[in-house]
């Protein structure tokens, strides 16, 4: 099966991701995730990556298995993730202070703050959206089951 990159255009083969076990962990993480929390995380790890580099697909599954395990509240943590992301990316916007991040301390300062207002605790959302993910999200995880599956046979 073919897919196309919706950034660069580039097509490629789903075997390819397939077969990367990094990427296959990361991709099956994200479909967990409710969109709330996903959608943050993703342009959080983006954070990370240099002008010239990609960031290698296993450190991105070590980013996000850290930022997940800062709170039990996804919902929180989800939060923290957005205000995070709309001040760096703020803060990169006006010029102040273009380099990657290189750790996670300031979405350790939001979700201290919010934990602090309160926000999110009062509403603990499951750690796992189980019904009303895309489907989409879900096909895609069927697909790269049944290669896994191949794979090992």
């Amino acid at each position: 099966m073919d897919i196309r990159c919706p950034c660069c255009h580039a097509t490629f083969l789903l075997e390819h991701v397939a077969e990367d076990e990094a990427l296959r962990e990361m991709m099956a993480l994200l479909t967990k995730l409710t969109p709330d929390v996903a959608r943050p995380l993703v342009s959080y790890v983006g954070l990370f990556r240099g002008k010239t580099r990609a960031t290698a697909y296993e450190r991105q599954l070590r980013l996000m298995r850290e930022v997940l395990g800062l709170a039990d509240d996804t919902t929180l943590v989800g939060t923290a993730l957005s205000e995070t992301v709309e001040a760096i990316r703020g803060k990169r916007d006006a010029g102040e202070d273009t380099r990657p991040l290189k750790n996670h301390n300031y979405l350790k300062r939001v979700v201290e703050s919010l934990r602090a207002r309160g926000a999110g605790s009062v509403q603990s959302s499951p750690k796992v959206e189980r019904e009303s993910s895309p489907r989409v999200s879900k096909g895609v995880m069927r697909a790269l089951q049944a290669m896994e599956q191949e794979r090992r046979s």
